[in-house]
């Protein structure tokens, strides 16, 4: 007993320890490089249709075939890198993303850039990004802040690649940016060797052990076996209103001879994380959460959400030239738009990590306001407010960053949040092949770009209320789902 503790103990420190920090730094860079390129995309977009002499409406569909393939290959990136493990999986998107984007340095027109960018380069940026996001499970007690500091990556790599990508345009065209792109995203590959395969001991197991007293009777299930016996009322006790019996397992195997005179035994049940663990992973895909109307819910919002969220990513570098601003100063913007949202990143987590603040209050006010902000785009014609809109739309987007994924812990467990962000990485994946190329066609249609921006913040603040009732919908929720277990139990 005592080798097995040094074990858990040894295993504990190896996770939140040197090591797990190193990983953390490489997730941090993996994220700079590939979200870098992707979110200061609108700039080469802007290159491409002057070079290739395409229609806006054609062009946008580039940079949306790179964001929904990147996000929609994240469910294959989590099942290749539980097989082969991050290390694997990071080196050969990086080597098809150097791939895809060199061959787009030689690409004859927009046709084969959907293929070498939208498909090669996209599904790379998912096989890269998608274990980055995740591989901060080499801490234990310290797996938020780690979050925190990858996702700022996301952040200082669009305020790095704007000016960089600009100054790259401008001192070797469309072509050599490419090239010198690839090769820089080469180096995820070294990024990767640092994710070394760690061999995990087995947990402790964590729940509560209940000592039951069974009677004899043939019982073929663990269901059969605790509805005969007062678990329930230890569940209440224990404030386990919401388990249910096949939250639970027999911790041995039950024999005749093993019953006493009056044909009971008292038999051990352990009921919590461990069993609903082994549950869990009987299926990779947990549609089971698509029970829950507030689920259903939050996937529907984030789709509306990114139908106009990613745009000012892509279109707002071309409406600050058209207002007649310099490329150099309009490039700038995302930069502006990358550091506020690391700075949102960290001041939005230590925010909401306060018990006093409503995480889904603080999403729903932060859709609404970047609705609002995108719908008032239009009015913004000078360069000092384009500034205060690109300020305001970083923090605006970092703070629904951040409160999402706690969002779903709060509502459907935090055992669940990697499936159910899945699930809302796929739906984000789906949108953005509907959001960009339409705002690119009314742009094509209108001529400019405030159709562009009203439709933009038209969608992300209906997404903004459609949470608004989702408190109300949670409540009722529960009450429904302690009712019947409460009822199952008894």
């Amino acid at each position: 007993m005592m080798s097995e503790e040094k074990s858990y103990e040894r295993i504990a420190n190896q996770l939140d320890g040197t090591r797990g920090w190193v990983v953390t730094a490489a997730c941090f860079m993996a994220a700079f490089l590939t979200d870098g390129i992707t979110f200061c995309f609108g700039l080469i977009l802007f290159e491409l249709i002057q070079v290739f002499d395409e229609p806006v409406e054609k062009v946008a569909w580039i940079p949306s075939f790179l964001l929904g393939i990147q996000l929609l290959s994240g469910p294959l990136a989590s099942a290749l890198s539980n097989r082969f493990g991050f290390r694997a999986v990071i080196v050969s998107g990086s080597v098809l993303g150097f791939a895809g984007l060199t061959c787009s340095s030689f690409a004859p027109s927009v046709d084969v850039l959907f293929v070498t960018v939208g498909l090669m380069c996209g599904v790379a940026f998912g096989l890269v990004w998608t274990p980055a996001v995740v591989a901060v499970s080499y801490f234990e007690n310290r797996r938020s802040l780690a979050t925190g500091v990858v996702m700022c990556g996301s952040g200082m790599g669009t305020f790095v690649f704007a000016p960089f990508i600009y100054w790259l345009l401008e001192n070797y065209a469309l072509r050599g940016t490419f090239l010198i792109l690839g090769a820089l995203y080469l180096n995820c590959a070294a990024v990767g060797a640092f994710f070394r395969p760690m061999k995990r001991a087995a947990r402790k197991p964590h729940g509560t052990v209940i000592k039951l007293n069974v009677k004899r009777r043939p019982c073929k299930t663990t269901r059969e076996l605790l509805e005969n016996t007062d678990v329930s009322m230890l569940a209440l006790e224990r404030g386990q209103s919401d388990m249910s019996t096949e939250e639970c397992a027999i911790e041995e195997e039950l024999r005749p001879a093993d019953f006493v005179e009056d044909g009971t035994k008292q038999v051990d049940v352990l009921c919590g994380t461990d069993q609903m663990e082994s549950s869990r992973n009987r299926s990779i895909f947990k549609f089971s959460l698509f029970r829950s109307p507030s689920f259903v819910l939050v996937c529907t919002s984030s789709f509306v959400q990114l139908l106009g969220s990613f745009v000012p990513y892509v279109y707002l570098t071309a409406y600050a030239i058209d207002m007649g601003i310099s490329k150099e100063a309009a490039s700038f913007l995302l930069s502006i738009v990358g550091v506020t949202n690391t700075v949102g990143n960290i001041a939005v987590g230590a925010l909401t990590s306060h018990p006093k603040v409503s995480v889904l209050l603080t999403n729903n006010i932060a859709l609404s306001l970047e609705g609002l902000l995108l719908i008032a785009c239009p009015l913004f014609t000078t360069y000092g407010a384009l500034v205060f809109f690109a300020v305001m739309y970083g923090l605006c987007s970092s703070c629904i960053s951040v409160c999402r994924p706690i969002l779903m812990g709060e509502m459907l467990g935090f055992d669940n949040v990697n499936n159910a962000f899945g699930f809302v990485l796929m739906f984000y994946g789906l949108a953005s092949f509907i959001g960009i190329p339409l705002a690119g066609h009314l742009y094509g249609t209108y001529g400019d770009y405030n159709g562009t921006f009203y439709f933009a913040g038209s969608v992300v603040f209906l997404a903004g209320a459609i949470c608004y009732p989702l408190a109300c919908i949670k409540n009722k929720e529960n009450e429904v789902s302690f009712l019947t277990s409460k009822h199952r139990l008894v």
